[in-house]
């Protein structure tokens, strides 16, 4: 028994031991992991409570179906009818330009001297050729006159010449005259047909000369016109009042025909062309045609000139999606400079039975929403126009049948805006203290 228990001992000792003091750490560190599952598992859970939907603060305006006159924003181009690039006529030198950049001429005042020498001696040409022409066309016709008179005593002699051979030929039939005299008359009267036919031939003759000389004539004056009107090109005036501008040339200077002088503008003839959308053209036509002026407002530097539409292109430009309109004032206007664009504000004829919200109650170009059971409701609208309010926002014109004066619009500005969307009307501040709503909105819209 003693050695059984000693075996035993050097047993434990010698194999078991090492084995459970090499397992032990593990054999622990499972049996905690199983009890912390067996508590993960066996821990009661907690029930989430439902999530509150939530409800976006906006600010509402009431359907409020009105007369409105809409304005639509433009920019236009500041230009002339008025608006010459003067240039060379003639090949020459500049002699003498007597204005400056920016100088103020009248209608009919020296701009630019060339040198007419050349045109004038091309011109003295052209009149001694005329009179050249002139003494040959007067030949011709005195030539006419000689074989006018030349044919008709040709003519007599012919007749003298039929009566001859008419009584030869009685008295060769009578038996009182010789062949030989009968011979003689008659050829003398085909020497007088022969005669006639010549002057004849030379009468025509003449006359077809005479028309030559006449058309030579005419060609001569042409070319005479040219020479001179090259001549008056020797001086270039001004076509009408303006300013100069944008001198290309000097005393000295050889310009040819078609070279660039200068640019002479009328300021008070100044108007703005202006592209309006092709969906409002309609409008302005209508506005036209009964004589109601479409008012504009031209922003010059700090201040606004008042003008009016008073005509529309009738031809839209490829590319382009509206249609250039003109705009004039009734009175020349100071500060605008030709060439400059300048922003515009077009007051279109009044519409009735539509609605003015801010522009941030818009989404794209057509869509509002409305609040219907405190929730948006999506509305499609006409957009008619836009309207500028006095402290620099907008207001969009819209119409629609789908509204009535008892629907409120949303005029705050919602990102993720869609149907069905929970929405909490804004309560208004105190009057002493409240801030426009919808201004505000405009602001950070």
């Amino acid at each position: 028994m003693k050695k059984l228990n000693n075996k035993l001992s050097a047993f434990a000792r010698d194999r078991l031991w090492p084995l459970i003091k090499t397992r032990l750490p593990l054999v622990i560190l499972g049996t905690a992991l199983l009890i912390t599952v067996v508590m993960i598992l066996a821990r009661p859970r907690d029930v989430p409570a439902p999530r509150a939907e939530r409800a976006w603060i906006v600010d509402v305006q009431r359907v409020d179906y009105r007369t409105i006159n809409p304005t639509l924003e433009l920019f236009g181009s500041v230009q002339s009818p008025q608006d010459a690039d003067l240039s060379a006529g003639i090949e020459a030198t500049v002699n003498d330009v007597p204005v400056r950049d920016g100088e103020t001429v009248l209608e009919g005042q020296l701009l630019v001297v060339l040198d007419d020498r050349d045109a004038t001696l091309t011109l003295r040409q052209r009149q001694a050729d005329i009179h050249e022409i002139e003494a040959q066309s007067s030949f011709a016709d005195r030539q006419i006159e000689i074989n006018r008179i030349a044919l008709e005593q040709e003519k007599d002699l012919l007749g003298i010449a039929q009566t001859r051979f008419d009584r030869a030929k009685e008295l060769l039939d009578l038996g009182r005259l010789s062949r030989s005299d009968f011979e003689n008359a008659t050829e003398n009267l085909k020497r007088a047909q022969l005669s006639l036919n010549r002057s004849d031939l030379a009468l025509e003759e003449s006359r077809i000369r005479l028309n030559e000389r006449q058309a030579q004539l005419e060609r001569a004056q042409a070319l005479h016109d040219q020479a001179a009107l090259d001549v008056a090109r020797t001086r270039v005036l001004a076509p009408f009042d303006g300013i100069v501008s944008g001198i290309q040339v000097s005393e000295g200077d050889r310009v040819r025909v078609g070279d660039s002088l200068m640019r002479l503008q009328n300021p008070s003839t100044v108007e703005v062309r202006t592209q309006v959308p092709a969906d409002y053209v309609q409008s302005i036509n209508q506005g036209l045609r009964t004589e109601d002026a479409i008012t504009a407002a031209v922003q010059i530097d700090d201040g606004t000139v008042m003008g009016r539409i008073t005509r529309v292109s009738g031809l839209i430009r490829e590319g382009s999606g509206g249609v250039d309109s003109f705009i004039g004032f009734y009175a020349p206007p100071i500060g605008l400079r030709l060439g400059s664009t300048v922003r515009v504000l077009l007051q279109l004829p009044a519409e009735t039975g539509v609605i003015a919200v801010p522009a941030e109650a818009v989404y794209g170009l057509n869509r509002i929403y409305k609040v219907s059971n405190d929730r948006m409701m999506k509305v499609d609208v006409q957009r008619v126009g836009e309207r500028a309010l006095e402290d620099g926002s907008t207001e969009v014109i819209i119409r629609s049948p789908e509204l009535t004066n008892s629907d409120t619009i949303i005029v705050t500005k919602i990102a993720n805006a869609a149907d069905g969307l929970l929405v909490k009307i804004a309560e208004k501040e105190p009057a002493s203290a409240q801030i426009p709503t919808a201004s505000n909105t405009r602001r950070g819209g």
